[in-house]
């Protein structure tokens, strides 16, 4: 069951050298089909998605990072000293020595905890009383909205697509199609509204295009049809 909890992110981490000749910014950018392994300064680890853009600040103070349209499994190397920051949407991400997953597509925001404690407050009262946010749990939020959502969640299927998975729960179709467009060259759509909203539940193995088309057949009442420039999945 969703709680739905006050609007803003800021989500409570950090360790490590950080250049003594001043903040340093670095933009990372995933094509379709490519995901990437960052190492930071400080020990922190990123594993960026396919098709995604970050830019990551160094700083003595504070270590930022500006999330575009990415999603992106975060290792964050303990340092209360210097807050790791993450602007993602209109919120912001503020962590102390966590492990934890970040989507930011369109106009969603999903964060799901796989190792420490998160704390989440609104963007406009930083120093209001957090929500902590545990292992298990995943916020969503949809930009504009006053509130976020709180629930249990299984933190693997979040980091399952570092694996080569796409785990869904009860989800359109036209999630699928556009998670399938960021995994492959050629882009997929869906072929109407409809076909959008069908809810699909299974794991995709995403080993080749081929494959992944042939399994979603099976498991999902749409077909495949291939155009020039696209792949197009329409209703059975």
């Amino acid at each position: 069951a969703g709680l739905a909890v006050a609007a803003g992110l800021v989500v409570a981490a950090g360790v490590g050298l950080w250049p003594s000749t001043g903040p340093s910014s670095q933009t990372y950018v995933t094509a379709p089909g490519e995901t990437r392994q960052i190492t930071l300064a400080d020990g922190s680890r990123i594993r960026l998605n396919a098709a995604s853009k970050i830019t990551v600040t160094l700083g003595r103070h504070a270590r930022q990072v500006r999330m575009a349209d990415a999603e992106a499994a975060f290792n964050v190397a303990h340092d209360a000293a210097r807050p790791f920051l993450i602007a993602v949407g209109d919120r912001q991400v503020r962590v102390v020595g966590t492990e934890f997953n970040l989507r930011h597509r369109a106009d969603r925001v999903a964060l799901t905890v796989r190792r420490g404690v998160v704390e989440v407050r609104p963007v406009d009262a930083p120093q209001g009383e957090p929500l902590r946010v545990t292992v298990g749990q995943q916020l969503t939020h949809i930009e504009g909205e006053v509130g976020s959502i709180l629930r249990i969640s299984d933190p693997e299927a979040a980091f399952a697509w570092t694996s080569g998975q796409l785990i869904y729960r009860d989800q359109p179709l036209s999630e699928v199609a556009a998670d399938l467009s960021r995994r492959f060259a050629v882009p997929v759509r869906t072929a109407d509204a409809g076909t959008a909203a069908l809810r699909f539940s299974g794991v995709l193995v995403t080993d080749n295009e081929q494959d992944v088309l042939r399994r979603l057949q099976a498991y999902a009442p749409v077909r495949v049809e291939r155009t020039g420039a696209a792949i197009v999945l329409r209703r059975r």
